[in-house]
């Protein structure tokens, strides 16, 4: 690599410099900024607003056959709030730092989670396009708001619109991990986010009693069961190889406490107490059964039971008789790429695309990194971005030519 810093990396970092971090995403100078790339590239383009302000930017790139079931790329505009202090550079600077060896770190929350991806996306199509090739398959980009906050008022709500009717997507490329070694690798299916709040209530009195049957003797008994359980997935997790720890981790259920509330002050006892687990149950339970079991704890020691959200499991089967999954991967293998498949530990907006039938796999071509998402400092290589865009090319170009 050289000093001299190529288009396709002032673009990526002008995509960085717009503040959509949580709670006020810049998204009207996000789409701005992303129909100019559009109108840049020679691509349609579209805005729509299923909710107020909180715009789904729609670009396209048409095929030879638009009765064909199209080819989607989605990517979440949204990233989550920093803490500048403890940031070695601006952290919407997007600064281009040497590594000394010829390469570049790129600084800015959203290097990594996940505007690195939109940017490979829209460079790839540049090179689709400038290479005269013509895709059989009409090809969409979907850049969409409020992942990081659920997705509710994003794709949640976009994907029940017309005009996501009107892509008539037979595949979906969404958000991947990047890969911390030589290796690649895909998500195919989530964790199903679980939260809970458990509330009791129970008789009140002067903190001098000894008085029974209050909330927090109600609560103890579930808190202490689902800790419990927590603690045996823990060791199942830490029994994993160090070496796939990482890439099976979404194979095994996630229990964490994050809430306790209650109390007036220190001598009186709570009438009312409650307790918040986040809860992200692995594909490898059953869903409704874990549910269940929660009902049931409540159930048994006299407590409420509040599911915070109410989400189905959606997975994509690895089915090569899928044209698009076999596609995906002979496109891949032949340029020497052999993604691990991987269950998401955390969610993305996947899920809510393979709700209407869509396959959908996550896929971030970089490896040899260290993931960053969500983090202080969060940065990526240069060179890595540049790789990834090759590599993209190749897989969009192919995916767009399925054969019907």
């Amino acid at each position: 690599m050289t000093g001299i810093e190529l288009p396709s990396v002032t673009r990526f970092r002008n995509f960085l410099k717009i503040r959509t971090e949580h709670p006020n995403p810049a998204y009207h100078e996000c789409a701005e900024f992303l129909v100019n790339q559009a109108k840049d590239i020679g691509l349609e383009y579209n805005v729509v607003e299923p909710v107020k302000d909180k715009p789904v930017v729609i670009l396209k790139l048409p095929g030879t056959d638009s009765s064909l079931k199209s080819v989607m790329l989605s990517c979440h505009v949204d990233v989550v709030p920093v803490f500048e202090e403890f940031w070695t550079y601006p952290p919407f600077a997007a600064e281009r730092v040497p590594t000394g060896d010829g390469d570049f770190r790129i600084y800015a929350r959203g290097a990594q989670d996940m505007k690195i991806t939109g940017s490979m996306y829209l460079e790839a199509i540049r090179n689709i396009i400038a290479s005269g090739q013509k895709l059989k398959r009409d090809l969409y980009c979907v850049f969409a708001p409020d992942e990081e906050i659920g997705g509710i008022e994003g794709v949640k709500v976009f994907v029940e619109t017309e005009e996501f009717r009107k892509i008539n997507a037979g595949f979906d490329l969404d958000e991947g991990l990047l890969g911390i070694d030589d290796r690649y690798v895909f998500i195919y299916a989530e964790r199903t986010t679980t939260q809970v709040i458990f509330t009791a209530h129970g008789n009140t009195g002067h903190g001098s009693q000894f008085i029974e049957g209050t909330a927090i003797e109600k609560l103890l008994p579930v808190i202490n069961s689902v800790m419990e359980r927590r603690e045996q997935n823990k060791q199942q997790f830490m029994s994993l190889d160090a070496d796939t720890r990482l890439l099976k981790s979404g194979d095994v259920t996630s229990i964490n406490l994050t809430g306790l509330s209650g109390g007036k002050q220190a001598n009186v006892v709570p009438a009312t107490y409650s307790v918040t687990f986040d809860i992200r149950v692995s594909p490898s339970d059953d869903l409704d059964k874990f549910k269940n079991w929660l009902r049931e704890l409540a159930l048994t020691n006299q407590v409420e039971i509040e599911f915070l959200s109410n989400e189905c499991r959606t997975i994509t089967n690895i089915d090569r008789s899928d044209k698009f999954i076999d596609t995906f991967m002979n496109s891949l293998q032949r340029i020497n790429v052999n993604p691990i498949p991987m269950i998401c530990p955390g969610a993305t907006d996947a899920r809510h695309v393979r709700t209407k039938g869509v396959p959908a796999f996550g896929f971030c071509p970089v490896n040899n990194h260290p993931i960053l998402a969500h983090v202080h400092d969060e940065h990526v290589f240069e060179s890595g971005y540049l790789k990834g865009i090759d590599i993209y090319t190749t897989l969009i170009a192919d995916l767009a030519n399925v054969e019907e």
